[in-house]
């Protein structure tokens, strides 16, 4: 009979060990990781270190930032930056999420990474800042970025389809007086125009990454709250003509 009872008390501390070992540690939770790309640089001259204190502000609001610099002259060679940048952030943090936040010709770039690489499967957010997604008419005549020309080959191909492929969820925010209304076709949140003041005109757009007001739209789009109106469209509604502005230089020369 002891040894029953000896056997029976060390089975029970056996199981109860078993039970404490098995429990799993918490989880840490999933965080929201951001890859910050600027636009082309000027002249050789990066951009890069104008977008830290947008990349602090992103961080300390729990969305751990990192800035991505793009050339823009070679955008299909940019998307591959892209792409490196967005394999290195899931092998060091696999269980986390990506976001990739670009302003200006940096969000064409990153869109040939999500539609044309295959990106989409892997970035949960994308949030573009003043990008004229149907082409800007200040590329065709710049020495950098030609291929964000309207009509060029690449933006026919980039725009061919469904702009916003796979799982991502997709944004556009911009200032009031943007030349180019950054509208996609697919499904997107336009977040609602956001007013500079105090500017010279056409600077709006320089600035925007500046500006706390593009902060704080930027945070609520990493968060998933669509700060506008989110918008269905079918493919081969917008044009370079609609998505041009009023304002925008050379409007007039646009004829679809």
């Amino acid at each position: 009979m002891m040894k029953q009872l000896s056997a029976l008390v060390c089975g029970i501390a056996t199981v109860g060990a078993i039970t404490v070992a098995a429990v799993p540690a918490e989880a840490a939770p999933v965080k929201t990781r951001v890859i910050l790309m600027p636009g082309q640089q000027v002249g050789n001259q990066s951009l890069a270190p104008a977008y830290g204190a947008m990349a602090d502000e992103l961080t300390n609001r729990g969305y751990p930032t990192t800035v991505l610099d793009l050339p823009g002259k070679d955008m299909r060679k940019d998307a591959r930056t892209v792409a490196g940048a967005v394999e290195r952030l899931r092998r060091a943090h696999p269980h986390d999420r990506v976001a990739l936040v670009a302003h200006s010709v940096s969000g064409i770039s990153s869109r040939w990474y999500l539609k044309e690489m295959g990106g989409a499967s892997k970035v949960a957010t994308y949030v573009a800042i003043g990008t004229a997604q149907y082409g800007s008419p200040a590329s065709c005549r710049a020495d950098i970025a030609r291929e964000n020309c309207p009509k060029t080959p690449f933006l026919k191909q980039l725009n061919a389809g469904d702009d916003t492929p796979g799982p991502t969820k997709y944004f556009g925010i911009r200032s009031v007086n943007e030349y180019a209304d950054g509208h996609l076709d697919g499904g997107q949140c336009r977040v609602t125009p956001i007013p500079i003041n105090d500017v010279p005109a056409g600077f709006d757009h320089t600035i925007e990454p500046l500006t706390p007001a593009v902060w704080d739209a930027t945070a609520a789009s990493l968060a998933g709250r669509c700060q506008g109106r989110f918008v269905t469209v079918p493919d081969g509604v917008l044009t370079a003509r609609k998505s041009m502005l009023p304002t925008a230089p050379f409007y007039a020369e646009y004829k679809n």
